[in-house]
């Protein structure tokens, strides 16, 4: 699926559609350059998941775990962000693999295209999002 959103408020709003359809247990990777709009997508989710909270981009803590209350099944919005080259050890090391698959998770992972192989041999649900600027305000999101 391809989406071009031609605002911060488009690109939120089109994470608030994509919360919808998480069934939880999913792990998302996001792609993009920096700026392309992978944390203010994850900021559509949160709001699709009526989280109140301020959602930022976890580079300098590298996860983020916010707990949903308004939702049946997914209780935590899992962010995490492996700009600085992490690998799977270093996700291990910080817990962030515990919540990986979890019916009541959903994990977004910024940078986290070198996951893939990975999530297969798990079996883990995943998706693969695509973020590329078209110009300075106009986003495409390729969704697969």
């Amino acid at each position: 699926m391809k989406i071009i959103t031609k605002s911060e408020k488009g690109t939120i709003m089109q994470g608030k559609k994509f919360a919808a359809r998480l069934k939880g247990g999913e792990v998302i990777l996001l792609v993009g350059d920096l700026g392309a709009g992978k944390t203010t997508f994850v900021k559509g989710v949160a709001v699709g998941f009526d989280l109140r909270k301020n959602i930022t981009s976890p580079t300098f803590v590298i996860m983020k775990i916010y707990k949903i209350s308004k939702h049946l099944k997914i209780k935590n919005l899992i962010h995490i962000d492996t700009y600085r080259g992490l690998d799977i050890n270093d996700l291990e090391n910080i817990g962030a693999l515990e919540y990986f698959g979890r019916d009541d998770c959903v994990c977004f992972v910024e940078w986290g295209a070198g996951l893939e192989d990975y999530l297969r041999k798990g079996k883990i649900r995943m998706k693969k999002i695509k973020f590329n600027d078209l110009d300075e305000n106009t986003r495409e999101i390729i969704i697969t």
